[in-house]
């Protein structure tokens, strides 16, 4: 498949809205939280201690740890969509789990080991047998890759 390295590439559309939604979450309850904490902490004595303070731990140390995989997991993709090779896989088999369809695939390497794996299809509309664009690292692609429908990142076109 002729696709030059580095590839353009964009959030896909359904993704912005809510990585904006999420990210302004993971940063303004912490915000509040601390606030309040220091408000709290401000009205009491020195030597009362506040058990409720402990409560409030959480979601300042969660956010900053769940924008942090996050910002893991879409440099990932990122990566692999950009500079990863491309192989085109066949989908082998659907199966309909909790949060959606999950889809097996099938693709050849470079060195034409046949790899195995599953990724979750975002875009529902792959059914076994159809080819679906895979992108992945040639050094490792046994763990390295990640199927186009199941990218948070889509090819941009240049044109």
């Amino acid at each position: 498949m002729a696709c030059p390295r580095p590839r353009p590439v964009r959030l896909k559309e359904g993704y912005r809205f809510w990585v904006a939604l999420l990210t302004a979450t993971l940063v303004i309850v912490p915000v509040l939280v601390v606030g309040f904490l220091i408000v709290e902490q401000r009205a009491q004595t020195p030597k009362q201690v506040m058990s409720g303070d402990f409560w409030g731990i959480p979601f300042v140390v969660l956010p900053p740890i769940l924008l942090l995989l996050m910002f893991w997991i879409f440099s990932a993709h990122r990566r692999l969509v950009t500079h990863g090779e491309i192989a085109i896989g066949k989908v082998t088999d659907v199966r309909l789990r909790r949060r959606g369809p999950v889809i097996t695939y099938e693709f050849l390497d470079r060195s034409g080991r046949l790899i195995t794996t599953t990724s979750p299809d975002s875009t529902r509309s792959f059914s076994p047998g159809m080819d679906i664009p895979i992108f992945f690292n040639p050094e490792n692609p046994q763990t390295d890759q990640i199927a186009l429908c199941g990218s948070v990142y889509e090819v941009a076109n240049t044109r």
